[in-house]
């Protein structure tokens, strides 16, 4: 769970993983049984999350928020032929799904039907063909895309690259055993490079931000920006100062680097940096798309 909360492989390694699991019956709140497939049942722990993130933040490990961005992920099992996209009917897909349940990251799985593969074909992924990538994942909600090959082999090779919009953000490549050794590599990959990016680790500061908004004409527009803001890791306080029609002046107290705070803001889709943003003071100025 701390991994999960965290992002982070090694947080089992800092003190706070050791402090936590002397806590037990703090954290669990409940015990429930579930059948599987195969008629067993296997106990499920609930946890309180938010306690626990709390906990974690107090103590100044990484915390990534939930929920989490979205990452469409378009992974090309290369195989000995043209190669073929791993979806719910392929080999690789459950233990696709289960190592993303174990690190925390919210995959979405395209269809690869009719319509997606007019759209795209394994060629494009391989190709970093990026325009018919963004055009097959327009139907998809996501916040990510993660474009992957695999090749098979001994070792078997995956090659990844995870992009926001049309830039690339991240990107890789690893030797692994075999295929199952490099889906986890690629899960582990991703998510610690995300978890990186995302991730808050708290510090004690007395710096306050003031981001202007331009462009919030709708009270529905005002409650989601408001709404996004207060959700993000490391934010202690979101507070409106000034309303001026169409534009909201917030002041943010937030635990940890302006680096950190900038790359959260990009989630939104549509929160983006004014292009031709000049302010007075220690101000940041986005528009609302």
């Amino acid at each position: 769970m701390l991994v999960r909360l965290s992002g982070q492989r090694d947080v089992l390694d800092e003190s706070v993983a050791s402090e936590a699991a002397t806590q037990l019956d703090r954290w669990v709140t409940r015990y429930d049984y579930s059948t599987l497939e195969d008629g067993r049942s296997a106990l499920q722990a609930r946890y309180d999350v938010n306690g626990l993130m709390a906990f974690m933040a107090d103590r100044g490990a990484s915390v990534w928020s939930m929920p989490r961005s979205r990452v469409l992920l378009w992974l090309v099992d290369q195989g000995a032929g043209r190669g073929e996209m791993v979806v719910e009917d392929h080999p690789l897909y459950a233990h696709l799904i289960a190592e993303a349940q174990r690190r925390g990251l919210t995959l979405v799985i395209p269809e690869w039907d009719n319509q997606d593969q007019e759209r795209l074909n394994v060629a494009d992924v391989r190709g970093r063909f990026d325009q018919q990538l963004h055009d097959a994942s327009s139907r998809y909600p996501h916040e990510l895309i993660a474009a992957a090959v695999l090749y098979q082999g001994e070792p078997a090779t995956v090659n990844w690259r995870v992009l926001k919009d049309k830039t690339v953000l991240e990107e890789g490549r690893e030797k692994t055993a075999n295929s199952e050794d490099a889906v986890t590599a690629l899960i582990d990959n991703v998510t610690d490079q995300l978890a990186e990016r995302y991730g808050v680790k708290g510090e004690m500061t007395d710096l306050r931000t003031l981001l202007v908004v331009d462009e919030v004409d709708q009270l529905q527009d005002w409650f989601a920006l408001q709404q996004f803001l207060g959700g993000l890791s490391g934010m202690r306080r979101a507070s409106l100062e000034q309303v001026s029609a169409t534009t909201l002046t917030f002041r943010l107290d937030f635990s940890a680097s302006d680096e950190q705070l900038r790359n959260l803001l990009e989630l939104s889709p549509r929160l983006q940096a004014c292009p031709d943003a000049v302010v007075s003071g220690p101000q940041w100025h986005y528009c609302w798309r």
